[in-house]
């Protein structure tokens, strides 16, 4: 089949773009429904801007006799404090109590500080229930696979288009050259896979171009961009490993960021002879076989990158 190039590059798009759509439309949910017991419903969001109120709320559906008697998010600054009861107060409509409770984290002043926090739920029929966060597939790689939940968190921000001069420029450029960086990497695929599909030297040049679009690209919406970004967003600059010592991972966002252009100039480099010598028609079949497979490794790393979370970050290191 001639086309399998182009039909699999399609469908690796398709599944990329899938797993975006799904990451942006499905929120973060903490539910249970299991009647006759207490149902309820739970969303954290893990930002807020700084000297502002942050709402932590929670649902209940009661499918029998059982309903909440008192709710409270257990409060600490950092890893190691005493936790702190912050408690939940039922919302009221025209005298009538609703299935929604509220509480209102104390506000933040400085950029990049959060609060950390878990939720205790205790019943009438004299049940209690814990709510944690539970960790991603990254976050437990990081902790050694030892836990399976962590506290829930809520950084406090700066505006970026507020504070800096042209700030919405700025994030919007930001936003689209990262992105746009994934859309030469689609190139990269469909011409790799068309070195493979005939040893093609066109083929080849095509694919390393793309690669130097694609991470230059990436490297001014990503880190030039990134650190001024990141500057009003956190007072911090960029904070890659091991700027934060060789024990700490830094800012992952910042640290991925910074490995995956690592990564894409030395292939680039280590391939530029044999770019040259494409061009003038002097490259041999193995040289092209060789740039393919590390390609293909320097995608997979890529795919790695892009599949951990934005703004992730360890709490080990808090």
């Amino acid at each position: 089949m001639r086309n399998w190039p182009l039909i699999l590059t399609v469908i690796i798009a398709f599944a990329a773009f899938a797993h975006g759509m799904s990451s942006m439309i499905t929120p973060e949910m903490y539910r249970e429904m299991s009647p006759p017991r207490l149902g309820y419903v739970f969303v954290p969001d893990d930002d807020t801007f700084v000297d502002t109120n942050h709402f932590l709320e929670i649902r209940f559906i009661q499918f029998g006799p059982e309903a909440p008697e008192s709710v409270t998010a257990w409060i600490i600054r950092h890893h190691g404090d005493i936790p702190e009861p912050l408690e939940f107060e039922p919302v009221f409509f025209e005298a009538e109590q609703t299935e929604k409770w509220i509480a209102i984290l104390p506000p933040l002043s400085e950029k990049g500080q959060r609060w950390f926090y878990y939720l205790t739920i205790e019943t009438t029929e004299g049940r209690s229930i814990e709510i944690w966060k539970d960790m991603n597939l990254f976050e437990k790689l990081f902790s050694g696979f030892t836990r399976e939940h962590q506290h829930f968190w809520a950084t406090y921000e700066g505006n970026v288009i507020k504070e800096a001069r042209y700030g919405k420029v700025m994030l919007v450029s930001h936003i689209v050259l990262s992105f746009g960086a994934l859309m030469f990497m689609f190139h990269v695929i469909f011409y790799v896979f068309g070195i493979f599909a005939g040893f093609d030297v066109t083929s080849f040049i095509k694919a390393y171009k793309s690669s130097f679009w694609a991470i230059l690209t990436f490297t001014i919406g990503a880190i030039v961009l990134g650190i001024p970004i990141t500057w009003f967003t956190f007072a911090c600059g960029f904070m890659p490993w091991p700027t934060q010592g060789i024990a700490s991972m830094g800012d992952v966002t910042d640290t991925k960021s910074t490995l995956l252009v690592i990564a894409w100039v030395i292939h680039l480099l280590s391939h530029y002879k044999t770019y040259r010598q494409a061009l003038t028609g002097q490259v041999e079949k193995g040289q092209l076989i060789r740039f393919g497979i590390w390609t293909i490794v320097a995608l997979l790393f890529t795919i790695f990158v892009f599949l951990i979370p934005h703004s992730q970050f360890m709490q080990s290191n808090t």
